[in-house]
Formats: C-alpha cells, structure tokens, sequence
C-alpha cells in the first residue's frame, strides 16, 4: 500500500566562497541570462503599472524644475539670493574631480541615512497611486471587473494609456529626427545658424573660460526674472528644433504640395 512507500530525500551541501575582488569584477561583465523564465504577454494592468511608474519619474522632475523655477523668479528673495550665491561660488570653485567626490559623497550620506534609520528616500518617490495600485486587493479587482461597463471602462484606459504612449514616443523620435535633420540640411537656414553659433562658441570657449560663461548663464536667468517677474522662459535649443520639421511633418508638407502642383496642372474648363 502507500504506507510501504518510502520515500528517499537526496540531502546536497554545498559550499560557497565569496570573493568580494571576483565579484566587483564581474559586475562589469554581461549578466547571466535566464534561460526558464515566463515569456512576456501584453496585459492591461502592467501597461498602466509602467505608464504610473514612468509617471512617478517624470513627476519627481517636474517637482525639482518647479523648485528652481520658484528660486530663478525670486518667490522667496532670500532664498533666491542665497542660491545665486551658491551657484557662483560653486561654479567658480568647484573642479571637475570634485564631482566624483561629490557623487561618493552622495552615497556615503544616503548609506549613513540608512543605517541610522532617518527618512529614507523611497518614501518621497513613491506616489500615493502607484502605492495603491500594487497594495489593492485582488478579490475586490475580480469582483469589479465584471460586466459592460467595467469592460468599457477598461478599454477606455487602454486607449487612453495607448494615446500617451503614442504621443511620448512621437516626441522622442521627432527630437531625434530634427537633430538628425539639422545635420543632414533638410533646413538648410536652421543648419547655418547652427554652423555659426558651433564657430562663434568654439572662438568664444579658446578666449573665455566655461566658469565665466555658465556664471554669466545663470546671473542672466536670475537678473531676468528679478526685473521682469511674469516674464514667460523659453527653452532657446527647444524653439531652434521646433523650426526644423520631423519625418511626418515632411511627409505631410510633401503631400501637400504634390496637390497644389496636381492641383496648377489641371487645364481650366472652357466656359
């Protein structure tokens, strides 16, 4: 019967040594691929879990431009005269092989908030939706996703999902093309002002120093908006690349222009 089965358990040790002079070397090395791992497929919950993750991201940056927008437009003087303070005498005195020291330093501090058990900083990044979208409970996800109108409201999200996606990556590829577009002179008068601004900026760097420039950038962004606290700014390199047109935008002043030429050539009706 089962009960004169035995069963055999096969007991294996192993031991291990760690080498830590092995291992930092290695980290360089390519990771060792998974061979048995689950294959992919497209689900709608991780579509949005990534486009929530992106978000938190791209909401941590716009949290820190706001700051230096508030600082640059002078909402709190004392603030604002103490950062271009700061900013001056960093960039006076700071030396490149200080930024290395800067970033190890960075780290050691944040190894040392760790271990003391301070705030960590994980706390600040995660964003009260994309908490409860991992933290909310399965049997109520199941109970509510039947019917029409959750099905509806499920295709909603996709497509407003898909939409973003769509425009996020138009974006990045149009920035890439106009780069390339630039240097290809497909607008040959944007890639002369180009031309000119890389000469003059050569000449300018052989005679000045990069400190008295970059010092000269940002006192110039605080003088503006101290005199002028409305004043709207604008992202010079991002108004140059909005004059030179992407792939579709190309295609599209193509077609248009193939209909005017259409358009010419038809003879005119006798009346």
């Amino acid at each position: 019967g089962d009960s004169d089965v035995t069963r055999r358990v096969r007991v294996v040790e192993t031991t291990v040594f760690y080498n830590p002079i092995r291992a930092a070397i290695r980290t360089f090395t390519p990771k060792e691929e998974i061979i048995m791992k689950e294959q992919d497929k497209f689900e709608i919950s991780l579509l949005q879990r990534d486009v929530k993750r992106i978000t938190a991201q791209v909401e941590i940056a716009q949290d820190i431009m706001e700051g230096v927008d508030n600082i640059i437009r002078w909402r709190s003087k004392p603030l604002s005269l103490f950062s271009m303070i700061f900013f001056v005498l960093t960039v006076y005195y700071v030396e490149i092989w200080m930024l290395p020291l800067l970033g190890g330093c960075a780290l050691l501090w944040s190894h040392f908030v760790r271990r003391v058990g301070i705030k960590r900083f994980e706390n600040w990044v995660q964003i009260p939706g994309s908490r409860a979208y991992f933290e909310r409970n399965k049997d109520s996800e199941d109970a509510g996703s039947t019917g029409f109108s959750a099905k509806l409201d499920k295709m909603k999200a996709v497509f407003t999902t898909a939409e973003g996606i769509q425009k996020a990556l138009d974006n990045m590829a149009g920035i890439m093309e106009k780069v390339g577009h630039i240097g290809q002179w497909k607008c040959e008068f944007v890639s002369v002002i180009v031309t000119i601004i890389m000469f003059v900026a050569g000449i300018a760097l052989y005679f000045i120093s990069i400190r008295i420039i970059i010092i000269g950038w940002g006192l110039n962004k605080f003088r503006k908006f101290y005199f002028k606290p409305n004043l709207v700014d604008n992202n010079e390199v991002a108004d140059l690349l909005s004059r030179v047109p992407s792939f579709p935008e190309i295609e599209k002043y193509r077609q248009i222009r193939t209909r005017g030429v259409k358009s010419s050539d038809k003879p005119e009706k006798a009346e």
